[in-house]
C-alpha cells in the first residue's frame, strides 16, 4: 500500500471509540493534523481525548458523521462501527481512494508478519488461541485487532520502542478482523488468513445475508499466493472464495474422508478425541493431536482449536522451524478460554451459570446449544434477547427441542422471539435483566443449567457484551449470597 498519511496531512478520523482513539494518535505520531467526528459527542469526555487534544487534535462537535466526509479534503480514517450508509449512501461503500479503515491502514505500518481471524462466530476465542499456541512455541505475538487492543495501538508501541533504539516486543500479529472492516478493503496481505465460519448476522446494518457474505469474502480477492487461506471445508463458501484471488488453500474438516474439492493441501481432520492432519509434506501425513486435555466446551471449540493448531503449524513452517509438538499441545492444555463465552460462573443450589454473552447471533447459540452434554431430555433455561440482528429465529428450534426446557426472554427482541418460538418451547419473558435471571433460576431444578446465549447485541440495555455479560455474573453472584455457595466453579 502506497504511505497513505504522512507529516503535514490533514486526517479526519471518523469514530470516537476504541479503534478510533488509537487511529487518531497514530497519525498524530505520523505528524498530521487530526481531525475526529463522531455523533456522540459524549464519546469525547475521556481523560484519553483529553490528552489527543492537548497535542493539538481538534474535535469536531459541531459537525455529525454524513455524507460531507466524502467532499472533504482529508485522508479519512473510519472506525468499523460507523455503518457507511450514514457517510457514503451505500450499505457497503465502495473502495475510495481518500478513505482507509483503520485496520487495513494500520496493516500497512506494522513491520511483522500477521495471521488475521475472520468469521461470523468464534473470532474472539480463536485469535486469543492462536496467539497463546504461538506463545508456547515461542513466538511473541500482538494479538487484538477487532478483539482487545485495536492495530493502531500495537503499531504505536512498537513505533515508540524501534524511535528509541530498542527492539520490538513482537514478531506477529494474531489480528481479528469483522465484516466491518473487510468490506472496504483495498490492500491487506497477512500471511494466513482463517475464515472460520459464515453464517447470518449483522443483517440489521447488511439488509440481507448475500451482502453481508459478500463483506466476509471481500479480503479474499486481495490476497496473492504469499497468503494462505484456511477454508472451513464443511461450508460452501469455499468453493467460490477459492476462486477469487491467488491465495494459497488450507482446509479444516469434520469429514472423515478424502474430499475431492481439498486437493493436496494441508487438512486438518477434527474427530471427537484427537486432530489428524494431512497434505504437509514435513509432517507426516495423518500426525494426530489428542484433545483429551483441551477445557473449553460449546460445539464450536474443536473448530476453533483445529483452525489454531492448522495456523500455528503452517506460521512456524514458514518461518523455518520444526513443530515442537510436545510444546503445542501443552499450549492446548493451558487455554483456559475467554470471558462471556461458555463461562461457568458458579453453581448456585444445583444449578449451574454458564455466560455466553459473546454468543450475539443465532448461529453462536446454535454452537453452544450443540456443545451442551445430552443427557437425553432438556434440562437447560436458555435467556434470550437484546436488539434484534434482522435474521430469523427458528434455526434455533433443533437445538432447543434437544437441550432447553425453557426459554426466558427480554429486550427489545422479546416479542419477536416469542412468536417464532413458542410453538416449539415454552417462553416466558421478564421486563429486566435482573428479572430474567432470577426467573431463569426459579425454573431450573438442581442438576440443570441456566444458559445466557442471547442471539441479540447488547446495545438496547448495555454498552456490550462485555457488560452484559458482567450483570450475569453480579446477579449470580447475588443469588450465591441469598442462597449459599455450593460448588462455586472458576472460568
Amino acid at each position: 500500500m502506497e504511505e497513505f498519511i504522512t507529516g503535514g496531512s490533514e486526517v479526519l478520523v471518523v469514530g470516537g471509540g476504541r479503534s478510533g482513539l488509537s487511529a487518531a494518535n497514530l497519525a498524530a505520531d505520523l505528524g498530521a493534523k487530526v481531525s475526529v467526528v463522531d455523533d456522540d459527542p459524549g464519546s469525547f469526555s475521556t481523560e484519553d481525548w483529553g490528552r489527543f487534544r492537548s497535542r493539538g487534535g481538534q474535535i469536531l462537535k459541531e459537525r455529525t458523521v454524513g455524507p460531507w466526509i466524502l467532499e472533504s479534503s482529508f485522508r479519512v480514517i473510519m472506525s468499523p462501527g460507523i455503518p457507511p450508509i450514514r457517510w457514503s449512501g451505500e450499505v457497503v461503500a465502495p473502495p475510495l481512494p481518500q478513505v482507509r479503515g483503520e485496520l487495513e491502514w494500520a496493516a500497512s505500518l506494522w513491520p511483522h508478519p500477521v495471521i488475521a481471524i475472520a468469521g461470523t462466530n468464534g473470532k474472539s476465542t480463536t485469535t486469543a488461541l492462536v496467539g497463546h499456541l504461538l506463545s508456547a512455541v515461542g513466538h511473541a505475538p500482538f494479538i487484538g485487532g477487532n478483539f482487545g487492543t485495536p492495530l493502531s495501538e500495537g503499531v504505536r508501541q512498537v513505533r515508540q520502542v524501534l524511535q528509541s533504539g530498542g527492539r520490538s516486543s513482537y514478531d506477529c500479529g494474531v489480528i481479528e478482523v469483522s465484516s466491518f472492516q473487510t468490506e472496504s478493503m483495498q490492500a491487506f496481505s497477512p500471511s494466513l488468513y482463517l475464515l472460520l465460519n459464515i453464517t447470518p448476522d449483522h443483517l440489521d446494518r447488511y439488509g440481507g445475508y448475500d451482502l453481508y457474505r459478500e463483506a466476509k469474502l471481500r479480503a479474499v480477492s486481495l490476497f496473492g499466493e504469499e497468503t494462505t487461506v484456511i477454508w472451513n471445508g464443511d461450508q460452501e463458501d469455499y468453493r467460490t472464495g477459492r476462486m477469487r484471488g491467488a491465495a494459497k488453500a488450507a482446509f479444516v474438516t469434520r469429514s472423515e474422508g478424502p474430499h475431492p474439492s481439498f486437493g493436496e493441501v494441508p487438512v486438518v481432520r477434527i474427530h471427537p478425541d484427537r486432530l489428524e492432519i494431512s497434505g504437509i509434506g514435513e509432517i507426516p501425513s495423518g500426525c494426530q493431536i489428542p484433545l483429551r486435555n483441551f477445557r473449553l466446551s460449546g460445539g464450536g471449540n474443536l473448530e476453533n482449536l483445529g483452525f489454531s493448531v492448522l495456523a500455528v503449524i503452517l506460521f512456524l513452517l514458514r518461518e523455518g522451524r520444526q513443530i515442537p509438538f510436545p510444546l503445542l499441545e501443552q499450549g492446548i492444555a493451558s487455554f483456559t478460554g475467554l470471558p462471556h463465552r461458555m463461562e461457568r460462573i458458579a453453581t448456585v443450589r444445583g444449578v449451574t451459570f454458564v455466560n455466553d454473552s459473546k454468543a450475539t447471533n443465532v448461529g453462536a447459540v446454535e454452537a453452544a446449544l450443540a456443545g451442551l452434554p445430552d443427557s437425553g431430555h432438556p434440562t437447560t433455561v436458555l435467556i434470550l434477547g437484546g436488539r434484534d440482528k434482522g435474521g430469523s429465529y427458528l434455526p434455533l428450534v433443533p437445538g432447543i427441542r434437544r437441550q432447553v426446557k425453557v426459554v426466558v426472554v427480554l429486550g427489545e427482541a422479546r416479542e419477536k422471539i416469542r412468536r417464532e418460538l413458542s410453538p416449539h418451547v415454552p417462553v416466558e419473558e421478564a421486563s429486566d435483566f435482573q428479572e430474567a435471571v432470577a426467573r431463569a433460576f426459579s425454573i431450573a431444578d438442581p442438576g440443570e443449567t441456566v444458559l445466557l446465549s442471547p442471539a441479540c447485541s447488547s446495545y438496547d440495555m448495555f454498552h456490550g457484551y462485555e457488560e452484559r455479560g458482567e450483570r450475569f455474573r453480579d446477579a449470580v453472584m447475588r443469588l450465591e449470597e441469598q442462597f449459599g455457595v455450593k460448588g462455586r466453579q472458576g472460568s
